[in-house]
């Protein structure tokens, strides 16, 4: 696989486990009000229809999808120069993620039948969904970076107990990397 189909591959990944937080919240509360509607007591709360339960937990997880796509190929189309600067790669990322997010607006509007809270909480999670898919985006990228790209989800020589060079037997977990 190249690495642009690699990085596009890690986009879907990211977006996939992104849109799983929000389907799993409504999945939750869908099934509560289900449950709490069998006492025979109307809740008046368009959760208690199975559709908009589904829509909301489908939904949710397409725009995920869909987020993970976009990030992934715009990280795996960018040019290098882009993609060397953090700032710049960052910048780029937040902007797709918070304007992917804008689909989560759209779910929770058509799941809710209009419904104020659950829209609002959607419009109030547009920048931090951006503020995460800027902060995975050197993940992401990774096969695209090359030699110091992200093992495991931490930079390659950081962590604990892996220390570089002459420095490696005297000060363990003083690891070296550099913010990117």
């Amino acid at each position: 696989m190249s690495a642009s189909g690699a990085v596009i591959c890690r986009g879907l990944l990211f977006g996939i486990r992104a849109g799983a937080i929000p389907a799993g919240i409504c999945a939750v509360l869908w099934a509560a009000i289900a449950l709490a509607g069998l006492s025979g007591e109307p809740l008046d709360s368009t959760f208690e229809k199975p559709v908009a339960g589904l829509v909301a937990v489908l939904g949710s997880l397409a725009v995920g999808a869909a987020l993970g796509l976009v990030t992934g190929a715009v990280l795996a189309l960018a040019p290098s120069r882009m993609l060397g600067s953090a700032l710049v790669r960052g910048l780029a990322c937040f902007v797709v993620g918070t304007a992917s997010a804008a689909g989560e607006v759209v779910v929770m509007d058509v799941s809710s039948e209009g419904g104020y809270g659950p829209v609002v909480v959607a419009v109030l999670a547009m920048p931090v969904v951006g503020a995460v898919t800027a902060a995975r985006s050197r993940s992401i990228a990774a096969p695209r970076l090359g030699g110091g790209a992200v093992v495991g989800g931490a930079e390659a020589g950081t962590g604990p107990g892996r220390g570089t060079g002459s420095s490696a037997g005297r000060s363990a977990g003083s690891g070296s990397g550099t913010v990117r």
